[in-house]
């Protein structure tokens, strides 16, 4: 079992569904929980960007600061796909 397949099982657990059915109806593409999920990129990506990726320490590190915009990339592209689906 993968770490996805791991990571859906403890998913219909704590979500006290029973069947993968269930879980797509709940979170599955244009419903509450798709949209729950596209804000919570959402503020990941906004707290990011004013506390990680400006933070002078980032910034004084060209490295670094190259990692967290592309970890701000990356937030966006996964906010722009899941918004998609709304």
């Amino acid at each position: 079992m993968d770490e996805r397949e791991e990571l859906l099982n403890e998913a219909l657990e704590e979500n006290a569904v029973e069947s993968m059915d269930e879980l797509v109806e709940r979170f599955g593409p244009e419903s509450y929980g798709n949209h729950e999920a596209v804000d919570r990129i959402y503020l990941a990506e906004s707290n990011w960007s004013q506390h990680v990726s400006s933070h002078p320490s980032i910034l004084l590190d060209a490295a670094a600061f190259e990692k967290a915009l592309k970890i701000s990339e990356l937030m966006a592209e996964l906010y722009q796909h899941m918004s998609e689906k709304e």
